[in-house]
């Protein structure tokens, strides 16, 4: 039996979708007339569930000349991108958006132009020739304290993470019914480790650094901001949705609910939603440092307004945010900081802060509102060297007898 299904599409229009099962596979074909969907899924049915004989998904009934020309028509790069992007389920349509824009960012210079159908066009060399551009690629990454533009290459995870969106791409084309190319040429490519990281990419703050930074805000509501981002080990976009009514009690204890966050949509405004993930749903316990933090910054406002604001009273973009951040770091480094943070970095340095005093990262996970503790291991990870010695010194501390009585062999 076929069935329909409706689905909206990227521009906002309904696509209707007529689904079968044929030799184990469920193939697919769309219209955007539901009469038509419904014509074409009783051709179905009537054929004993499979697709009738001269018709060409995507095309309809031709000839069989016209058939074969068709099917042998070129597929652009460029045109079968979109069309993968488009077709995926259950992703978001700011995440669609950023598929779209890499691609056409790092993917169209190089296989935009190049024939799907042909093996050759799209090859393991290419692939490969690509990741090692890849590799020596920059991006813009902000502005320094003079507002001249900062570069920074891309990261062993995001090369991998690009590789994964061509690679998926291409699959699509060998999956497809019928087949549009008969091998991805991205299986079996060797990709940069992502332990290379380069150290740069994370900054961590001592308390003392982060302290002198917070003293470096001309602005007191931006001094409060630092520390409720330091103190919290939250988000930009969850730390810019707070409002008074999320400082709540755990228990007896002082806490801050993260149920927000700013997004961004398609056109690139920001509309207030669900923080990252359902772990981003969270309860933090907060120090009385934060409490009052919280509390200087929510004087005088209701219940649901947002306690960080710009001069307008609207959300604080983190450009704004990031502007005041530079000129802090650059007065902090004229008093000795010897390194270059970004906002993010406060929740990174949090992070140091709660290894360091042996905090475990099943707990440091939940704080962040990783949905995976993989996630937390492998950005934090690194640190551990330091508990490793505190374990090794309650080893050799049991082994010798301090402490504890020594190990006897005991002798039957």
């Amino acid at each position: 039996m076929a069935s329909i299904r409706v689905r909206s599409r990227a521009d906002g229009g309904i696509t209707h979708v007529v689904l079968w099962r044929e030799d184990g596979r469920q193939p697919t074909e769309s219209f955007d007339s539901p009469t038509q969907a419904e014509a074409f899924k009783l051709l179905i049915e009537a054929n004993g569930g499979r697709k009738p004989e001269g018709w060409i998904r995507g095309h309809g009934f031709v000839d069989p000349s016209a058939a074969a020309l068709v099917a042998d028509a070129p597929i652009l790069f460029r045109e079968w991108a979109p069309r993968v992007i488009n077709s995926r389920t259950g992703v978001e349509s700011r995440t669609r958006a950023d598929y779209m824009r890499d691609v056409a960012a790092w993917m169209y210079p190089t296989f935009g132009d190049a024939n799907v159908r042909v093996n050759d066009e799209i090859d393991s060399e290419a692939v490969r020739l690509w990741v090692n551009n890849l590799e020596r690629s920059t991006y813009p990454k902000g502005k320094d304290a003079e507002g001249n533009t900062k570069y920074r290459r891309l990261s062993p995870k995001t090369v991998r993470n690009l590789h994964g969106l061509l690679s998926s791409i291409l699959q699509a084309a060998v999956d497809h019914d019928p087949q549009i190319r008969t091998r991805n040429p991205c299986v079996g490519i060797n990709l940069p480790r992502v332990d290379d990281e380069i150290e740069d990419e994370q900054c961590f703050l001592t308390p003392d650094e982060v302290a002198l930074l917070i003293s470096c805000f001309s602005r007191r509501t931006d001094q409060l901001a630092a520390t409720i981002a330091y103190g919290t080990a939250v988000r930009y976009g969850e730390l810019t949705a707070l409002q008074p009514q999320d400082l709540v009690r755990l228990g007896t204890r002082p806490a801050v609910r993260v149920q927000r966050a700013w997004k961004r949509r398609d056109d690139g405004t920001y509309y207030m939603g669900a923080p990252k993930s359902k772990k981003s749903r969270r309860t933090l316990t907060i120090t009385p440092t934060v409490v009052d933090a919280l509390d200087e910054l929510g004087q005088g406002k209701g219940k649901k307004a947002l306690l960080l604001v710009d001069d307008a009273g609207n959300r604080l973009h983190y450009s704004s945010f990031g502007d005041r951040w530079e000129r802090a770091v650059k007065k902090a480094t004229a008093l000795g900081l010897d390194k270059d943070p970004t906002p993010h970095d406060l929740r990174h340095s949090a992070v140091a802060a709660l290894i360091a005093a042996g905090t475990p990262l099943p707990a440091i996970q939940r704080r962040l509102g990783h949905e995976s503790i993989q996630t937390t291991v492998d950005t934090y990870g690194h640190l551990l060297p330091d508990i490793d010695d505190a374990m090794l010194a309650a080893v050799e501390a049991t082994l010798s007898g301090i402490g504890t009585p020594q190990l006897r062999l005991l002798i039957s």
